[in-house]
C-alpha cells in the first residue's frame, strides 16, 4: 500500500522490481489519483496496480484486498500552523499536515498491515521526534533509520525509516547517506538512486 501515492511514481516502480507484488495506490486529491490511473495504464501496469481516490481515514479492511504487508508513504511533511503554506490547494494539501498528520498515518499503516508488517517512511529529519512517539503508541518498532545529507558538512535533511507492526526492535542506525561530495558532485549512492 502507497498511502498518498500522488502520480503513482513509487507504486509503479516497486510493482516493475517486483514481479510478483500487487500495490494499492491511494491518494485523497482526485486530480492526482486520476494521474496515477492513467500512469498505471500507459505503463501496462494496471493489472498490479489499483488507484483509489479515498482519504486513507475513511478506508476499512473490508475497501482493501488483504493481507498487506508493507506500507510506503512519503506524507505530508510541514506541521499545521508552521511554515508558509502553499496558496495552491493542491500543493498545501501535498506538503502540509491538513488532513494528514503523522498519528493518523501511524494509525492506517496500524489497521491495514498484518503483524509483522513493514511500514517504510521518509519524513523530513526534524520530524524524527513526532514519529518516533506516534509509532511507539500503535505498537511499531523501529528496525532502522537512515539519515540523508546533501553534502558532508551538512545537517541530515531527511530521513528514511523501516517500523516493524506488533513487534519489540531496536533501531540500527545506518550510515548516512550524502547526496553530493563537498566539491558539490554527486556522489556513487547518488547516481545510483538517478539510475534506480
Amino acid at each position: 500500500m502507497d498511502i498518498g501515492c500522488g502520480c503513482g511514481i513509487i507504486s509503479l516502480i516497486l510493482a516493475s522490481r517486483h514481479p510478483g507484488i500487487r500495490v494499492m495506490g491511494i491518494d485523497i486529491q482526485k486530480s492526482l489519483a486520476h494521474l496515477a490511473e492513467k500512469n498505471t495504464t500507459a505503463n501496462r501496469l494496471d493489472a498490479r496496480v489499483k488507484i483509489v481516490h479515498q482519504d486513507v481515514r475513511t478506508l476499512t479492511r473490508a475497501d482493501i484486498p488483504l493481507p498487506i504487508d508493507r506500507v510506503v508513504s512519503n506524507p505530508p511533511y510541514g506541521k499545521t500552523g508552521a511554515g508558509r503554506l502553499s496558496p495552491d490547494p493542491g500543493r498545501a494539501l501535498a506538503r502540509h499536515e491538513l488532513t494528514l498528520d503523522i498519528p493518523a498515518l501511524a494509525a492506517a499503516a496500524d489497521a491495514f498491515l498484518s503483524p509483522g508488517g513493514h511500514l517504510h517512511l521518509i519524513l523530513p529529519a526534524s520530524r524524527i521526534q513526532d514519529l518516533t512517539p506516534a509509532l511507539k503508541h500503535r505498537g511499531f518498532g523501529v528496525e532502522w533509520l537512515r539519515r540523508i545529507h546533501f553534502h558532508p558538512r551538512g545537517r541530515a535533511d531527511r530521513v528514511i525509516l523501516c517500523a516493524v507492526k506488533a513487534v519489540k526492535a531496536t533501531a540500527c542506525v545506518c550510515p548516512p547517506l550524502y547526496l553530493y561530495h563537498a566539491d558539490g558532485t554527486p556522489t556513487q549512492e547518488h547516481q545510483a538512486l538517478l539510475q534506480w
